[in-house]
């Protein structure tokens, strides 16, 4: 099953109430939230309670999930907001604050989220697609597949530490690729990339 139908029947089972799907995407999904709120808000409570507050809005809207919609494009919008609300209360700088939330109220609509979304996903394709041969493919099961590198390895017969070494590799290229600084695409990489 692709990672896309698999989605969607987590997303369907999910809408119906079902814990067992609830929990499948907080266990696919929690660590790379969380990761990404820390890297931002510098605190393991703070960071902490974006998760928690991801998933609650996760659970409590759950009904309004549209399951024929790209879930981890709903889960961008959550995760984003959640990590812009947490960052205006924890900044005490006032000039800080009015400098990061110039760029990031400016994009602050669904639509011009949507946009930005597809537009790092295009880019990021399109990236990877540079890649060399065995750092894509590798990177593609990872990614695509969810596989282990132990997995991965098996597969391709080569070793762990190839493997590895191959999603290093990898990774930092699309790493300084994207690193332009902005929120958005910091969030990309943390949860689709990372």
């Amino acid at each position: 099953m692709d990672q896309c139908s698999d989605d969607k029947l987590i997303t369907k089972k999910l809408k119906e109430g079902d814990v067992i799907a609830f929990d499948a995407i907080f266990n696919k999904y929690h660590k790379k939230v969380y990761y990404f709120a820390y890297s931002y808000l510098k605190s393991k409570e703070e960071a902490e309670d974006v998760v928690q507050e991801v998933f609650f809005n996760l659970w409590k809207c759950r009904h309004q999930i549209n399951e024929y919609y790209v879930f981890s494009k709903y889960l961008f919008k959550i995760t984003y907001n959640e990590t812009c609300k947490k960052f205006r209360k924890q900044a005490s700088d006032k000039r800080q604050l009015d400098m990061v939330l110039q760029s990031v109220t400016n994009e602050d609509t669904s639509t011009n989220l949507e946009i930005e979304y597809n537009n790092l996903l295009e880019t990021a394709n399109l990236l990877i697609a540079k890649l060399p041969t065995r750092q894509k493919e590798i990177l593609l099961l990872s990614i695509n597949e969810h596989l282990e590198n132990e997995q991965i390895a098996n597969k391709l017969h080569i070793s762990q530490k190839s493997v590895s070494n191959y999603l290093t590799r990898a990774k930092s290229s699309l790493r300084k690729s994207l690193a332009d600084g902005r929120l958005l695409t910091i969030l990309y990489f943390w949860l689709f990339l990372k």
